[in-house]
């Protein structure tokens, strides 16, 4: 079995960020009605222990890529973004290392997603929109990425992918619960949004784990995620 542990601080900025990404113009545009969702991006940093023939993750500290080109239905991570930063992590906390990373899915109400129209936050998790994009056979979509960095000689070993929806109505329900037999979990975010509005976000955060080589087969299927943030404990 492989587990992902995320830290309060990890588990903190990777959603923060995607939460701005989401909510936030970027650039010369500051029209919040006008403001598209764009995804974001960043590195993630820590170390692994093993147990007998179980192997565990452990997410200390993550970065934001701020020179990724983001779009609101991809982003791409550059190579010396991951190289500058490992230099540094290897002069400052060399027991640290580069994991992986993670990126997030923004989704909105009415979004055209294969010919159809997303309607609720359900429309996201039946759609298993919280999911790496692609298919991990053929090395596409998000898992493209991977191919990437990897061909480039990184050990990419844990990739994260946070989703956010914003709804339309304040949400009473936290509807916490865990998915895909522990690898996922969603949470409910009730708070404002970039333009100050009271708003409720349904929040999903996925872990993969990759064999720890510079090749890229296909994930693990035993995975599970910790988070002590929110109880998620499997």
């Amino acid at each position: 079995m492989n587990t992902v542990i995320l830290s309060p601080e990890a588990f903190r900025l990777i959603i923060s960020s995607a939460l701005e990404a989401y909510a936030v113009p970027h650039g010369g545009n500051h029209d919040f009605a006008k403001h598209i969702p764009l995804e974001t991006c960043g590195a993630i940093w820590g170390y692994e222990t093993e147990k007998g023939d179980d192997k565990f993750f452990h997410i200390v500290a993550v970065d934001i890529e701020t020179a990724a080109d983001r779009n609101p239905g991809s982003v791409a991570s550059k190579p010396e973004s991951i190289e500058i930063k490992k230099g540094f992590y290897e002069r400052y906390n060399p027991e640290l290392k580069y994991l992986g990373d993670f990126h997030s899915h923004p989704w909105s109400q009415g979004e055209l997603v294969g010919g159809e129209s997303l309607r609720t936050a359900q429309n996201v998790e039946q759609r298993r929109l919280y999911r790496f994009s692609g298919d991990p056979k053929s090395k596409s979509g998000d898992f493209s990425s991977v191919k990437f960095l990897k061909k480039q000689g990184f050990i990419y070993t844990v990739g994260l992918v946070a989703t956010i929806y914003r709804m339309t109505n304040i949400v009473a329900d936290p509807l916490h619960g865990f998915l895909d037999e522990k690898s996922a979990f969603r949470f409910t975010y009730n708070g404002k949004d970039g333009a100050g509005d009271n708003k409720s976000f349904r929040c999903w955060v996925k872990a993969y784990v990759f064999p720890n080589t510079t090749n890229t087969p296909a994930p693990n299927t035993e995975v599970k995620l910790q988070c002590t943030t929110l109880g998620f404990l499997p």
